[in-house]
């Protein structure tokens, strides 16, 4: 017998409004090139998500992959793309990794490593 998670989903949905902020996400997607000019046209596109944001532990970075000055994001699940970028009060956010907590094909949330 399978578990319904998409309850679960609803409500990690629901705690991340209630406890979380409003995030804009942009991405940019390079285009096709031009050998007229010489250059790509790039598009960029937003989206907003609900998110809390945690510094990382000191044995977090005993792997070297969390470097000083990462923050972890717990975000409501997406189709997030290393590369994206977050806005968070004055500061902006690259997306240098992504973990989706996905028991069977129910996304429940994202975690986001992010880097100024």
């Amino acid at each position: 017998m399978s578990f319904n998670y998409a309850p679960l989903a609803k409500t990690a949905e629901t705690l991340l409004a209630k406890f979380g902020q409003e995030l804009t996400f942009t991405r940019t997607s390079k285009g096709a090139y031009d050998p007229g000019t010489g250059a790509t046209s790039d598009t960029t596109s937003t989206f907003t998500k609900n998110g809390v944001l945690f510094d990382y532990r000191d044995a977090d970075s005993a792997d070297q992959t969390v470097l000083a000055g990462d923050r972890r994001l717990v975000s409501e699940a997406h189709a997030y793309e290393v590369g994206d970028t977050v806005a968070i009060g004055a500061d902006v956010y690259r997306v240098v990794s992504i973990s989706t907590n996905q028991p069977a094909d129910t996304a429940l949330v994202s975690e986001l490593q992010i880097r100024k």
